[in-house]
């Protein structure tokens, strides 16, 4: 592993990873993350959304729920994860591309990270990434629903932070290099923007993720009134209420250099830049 700070010691947050995929394992491990145990993980097509969702909210919300178990490299049994919770977690999706540059999804307690990779944009899958979209779209309605639950007790505060580390253009089929989307917000205003009857009433149970019928296509027009009407509204901030590189470019962030996002959230949520 690179011998390099740990994550906890540079910026003062107790980290924790969700992740199948073994790359994104070991930087983790590096970094001094704990990675959790969420049954049915598999990083392909079959993945559990849902366990992983709960998985990562039964995490930040400790010691509300029990923590889940932790993976310790070159051993067989599984450890106990920290009793008092994490402050970050880092959950990564291996499953399809998830909108055009869409990779991570940070719900704070302060944090939480979801990480979507593009599988799906390098087999040009125009069909199968909308279906990416709506099953990603339902789990974070499951995770939000469950951090809700935890943050309503009043013991918790959540935010949410989304963003990309690349673009990836179904068309061109591969890695280009626009910058990335950024936003940030507080879960109840995320809850505010959805409705709390929304977020209270999705379903928990586990989903398989949606195939592509022989000779499926797009519609012509996926933009219909309703959901015009429904989503062009910006809630909080400033007037953007698009996750795409064309759309955030108007927005109150401007264009940053990736070093500065931890600092920008740590800000964000009135935490103090030092470290523990």
């Amino acid at each position: 592993m690179l011998q390099v700070t740990p994550f906890l010691n540079r910026q003062g947050l107790w980290p924790c990873m969700v992740a199948p995929m073994k790359i994104i394992v070991g930087l983790g491990l590096s970094l001094g993350i704990d990675i959790l145990d969420a049954p049915g993980e598999t990083g392909d097509y079959r993945t559990l959304l849902t366990s992983k969702a709960s998985t990562i909210a039964k995490a930040l919300s400790a010691p509300l729920q029990s923590c889940p178990r932790v993976f310790v490299p070159g051993e067989d049994e599984l450890k106990a994860g920290r009793p008092d919770g994490y402050d970050f977690g880092f959950l990564h999706i291996k499953v399809i591309f998830i909108y055009k540059s869409f990779d991570y999804l940070i719900l704070m307690r302060p944090y939480m990270v979801l990480h979507a990779i593009d599988d799906d944009v390098h087999d040009k899958g125009n069909i199968l990434k909308v279906k990416a979209l709506e099953a990603v779209d339902k789990a974070l309605g499951q995770l939000a629903g469950l951090l809700w639950v935890a943050e309503s007790t009043g013991k918790f505060q959540f935010f949410l932070c989304a963003k990309g580390d690349h673009s990836t253009p179904v068309e061109y089929g591969d890695h280009s290099f626009e910058s990335v989307p950024f936003a940030i917000c507080r879960l109840k205003d995320f809850v505010g923007a959805i409705g709390e009857s929304t977020i209270s009433k999705s379903s928990l149970d586990p989903f398989p993720i949606p195939s592509v019928k022989s000779g499926e296509d797009l519609l012509d027009d996926l933009e219909t009134k309703e959901r015009r009407d429904k989503c062009c509204e910006a809630y909080r901030g400033d007037s953007v209420y698009q996750m795409n590189e064309a759309a955030v470019a108007k927005g109150c962030l401007g264009c940053i250099p990736g070093g500065e996002m931890v600092g920008i959230i740590k800000k964000f949520i009135n935490l103090d830049a030092g470290t523990n």
